[in-house]
């Protein structure tokens, strides 16, 4: 009897613990800044439920989990930001992966219509049962599978995240940097601002488009099995071997976060020709202009057109790594670097423009990663399900010396 008296406040102690950590708010796990074009566009949060500095413990493991962006910039095109997660998806995720969750992806986008704006508060929400969506506390919609958030989540932290350094202060385990966090805190979104996206969202409501179902389709574009370099990022040129660089494959299994308040607190080149050149403001500001104009254009997604668009990018950034090789001067000097491209394509394959987005702190590799991509030219040509007359995609590479 005495035993049993001890047993049962045991037993409901271990129940209370794991209640708790069931329902514990995730908390910041780390900060980081995006910029594109020497720009600074945002401040990501990423919030966990157990803190940590491993990409694969987070991603894998069964707790709620946030995403968040605190927007930087003036204006931030819904078309930009809508392709950031197609293209991050694209390259972070396998052929069957992405047709499993195409409906999903399409769905999403499409709640992607707002170009956002300085202070702005993006949200995403891993829930017990769905992934929420908000944006400066108003709710843009749901997708009923959790495991859709740890598929957009590689984006960020995955095997190729908008760079190496954005994914490792995301995975400082909450030591975060104080100057930056009083930034974060101070980027939220004014009372106007909130009335005007509540709404734009009562309006969308009215008009919501059908996502249409999934068509299988025999595309071999990507390969699930290609062996991910260690650490690697996007296209990789690797070293002592000067070979043909090596694709970061996606090495996350799928796994299985706390709801975002209604009101937001106080918690966001060049155009080579033949031989081009790395940077020049005027095209740089062209593809910003371009995003203006094209944001109008911006047709709802359906789950086959989605699909097959993500295949295409995974095409051409595995096509683009053929023409990559680790330049010999920045081997001899142990040279290494990120560089992120913004090409520009013709129905053909033709390169029309290619902008250096990041540069890497050494011209050498800046100018090989240009130099690849004209050289490449032309690539895989656009799908005839695709429209329009061009298409744009971002190729990011990292050149990095490895010994064996």
């Amino acid at each position: 009897m005495r035993n049993t008296f001890i047993f049962k406040p045991l037993i409901f102690l271990v129940l209370a613990a794991a209640s708790t950590l069931i329902n514990a708010a995730p908390v910041l796990n780390g900060l980081a800044v995006h910029s594109e074009l020497g720009k600074e566009q945002f401040i990501a949060g990423l919030s966990v439920t157990t803190l940590s500095n491993s990409s694969r413990d987070i991603l894998i493991v069964n707790e709620p989990k946030q995403i968040q962006v605190r927007v930087l910039i003036d204006r931030l095109s819904s078309r930009r930001f809508k392709r950031m997660w197609i293209e991050g998806m694209a390259i972070n995720a396998s052929s069957s992966e992405l047709s499993e969750h195409a409906k999903h992806m399409a769905k999403f986008s499409n709640m992607l219509k707002m170009k956002l704006s300085a202070g702005d508060i993006f949200t995403i929400d891993r829930g017990s049962d769905q992934v929420n969506v908000y944006l400066n506390g108003v709710k843009l919609g749901d997708v009923p599978d959790v495991a859709f958030f740890d598929l957009l989540l590689r984006t960020w932290i995955g095997p190729v995240p908008l760079s190496s350094q954005f994914r490792d202060n995301l995975l400082v385990a909450g030591d975060i940097d104080n100057a930056l966090l009083s930034r974060f805190d101070a980027t939220f979104p004014s009372e106007d601002r909130i009335a005007e996206v509540e709404a734009n969202v009562t309006n969308q409501e009215k008009s919501e488009p059908q996502v249409a179902a999934i068509v299988e389709t025999p595309e071999p574009a990507i390969d699930a099995t290609i062996a991910a370099p260690a650490l690697g990022a996007g296209a990789i040129a690797t070293a002592p071997k000067v070979a043909a660089p090596e694709v970061a494959a996606p090495g996350f299994p799928a796994s299985t976060t706390t709801k975002p308040k209604p009101t937001p607190p106080p918690v966001a080149a060049a155009t080579p020709k033949p031989t081009p050149k790395p940077t020049a403001a005027p095209q740089q500001q062209a593809l910003l202009d371009a995003d203006a104009l094209e944001e109008e254009e911006d047709l709802d997604f359906t789950a086959e057109s989605l699909l097959e668009q993500q295949l295409y990018i995974a095409k051409l950034k595995r096509y683009s790594y053929n023409y990559l090789s680790y330049p010999r001067r920045a081997l001899d000097r142990g040279w290494e670097g990120n560089v992120r491209l913004n090409i520009t394509i013709d129905r053909t394959g033709k390169v029309l423009e290619v902008v250096v987005v990041e540069e890497s702190e050494y011209k050498t590799l800046t100018k090989e990663a240009v130099n690849a991509a004209n050289k490449a030219s032309p690539f895989p040509a656009m799908p005839d399900g695709l429209r329009g007359e061009t298409f744009a995609f971002t190729l990011p590479v990292v050149f990095k010396i490895r010994s064996n």
